[in-house]
């Protein structure tokens, strides 16, 4: 097993994933090709890698600096017009980094200086022009990269609470937790008398 510091340019194995890579979440089959930099590594030989935007798939890079842009525009409106105009230009860009978390086996040192993502990403187009036919239907893969979720805890209040409490797992509602915070309250109070 090779070791890695942090700040070591990295890349990810392709391999298929397997049911242990289920139970871990350390290893989806995106990851595999991506390249970056050691940010930490942790004692349980998990680490964390920050990946270089040219190394992601068209699509989720795409994504990604969309994403970054909705969120510079939030956080510079959420600014006063004193403050917008104080800031430089160099101070209002925002770059969002792309970490991921895998095990330390997954990973091999970079040999190369230059990612690999766009000659990844116009293999797979290839080979899917080339084995497909046009009538073929393809089943998504069950491990298809992430989608980005609402950044709105508002609008999704009313859904959690009603999937907290119409989901079995075990876990208490909303409603199962105030009742057991002001029973402990009752009881302090009755313990103070």
């Amino acid at each position: 097993m090779a070791s890695f510091k942090a700040g070591d340019k990295v890349r990810v194995i392709t391999r298929e994933t397997t049911a242990d890579d289920e139970k871990n979440d350390l290893y989806y089959s995106y990851f595999g090709g991506l390249t970056g930099s050691v940010d930490t590594i942790y004692e349980d030989g998990s680490v964390c890698v920050d990946i270089d935007l040219e190394s992601l798939s068209e699509a989720a890079r795409e994504r990604h600096l969309a994403l970054q842009e909705a969120e510079k525009k939030r956080w510079l409106e959420g600014l006063s017009g004193e403050a917008r105009g104080r800031l430089t230009a160099e101070q209002k860009q925002l770059k969002l980094s792309y970490k991921i978390l895998t095990s330390v086996k997954e990973l091999e040192h970079n040999k190369g200086d230059k990612p690999t993502g766009g000659k990844r990403a116009a293999k797979s187009e290839e080979s899917s022009e080339t084995n497909g036919s046009a009538g073929s239907k393809k089943e998504p893969a069950k491990n298809s990269e992430p989608r980005a979720a609402p950044n709105s805890i508002d609008d999704n209040k009313d859904q959690t609470a009603a999937s907290e409490e119409s989901s079995g797992s075990g876990r208490p509602s909303a409603q199962d937790l105030e009742k057991a915070e002001e029973d402990y309250l009752k009881s302090i109070q009755s313990k103070q008398q």
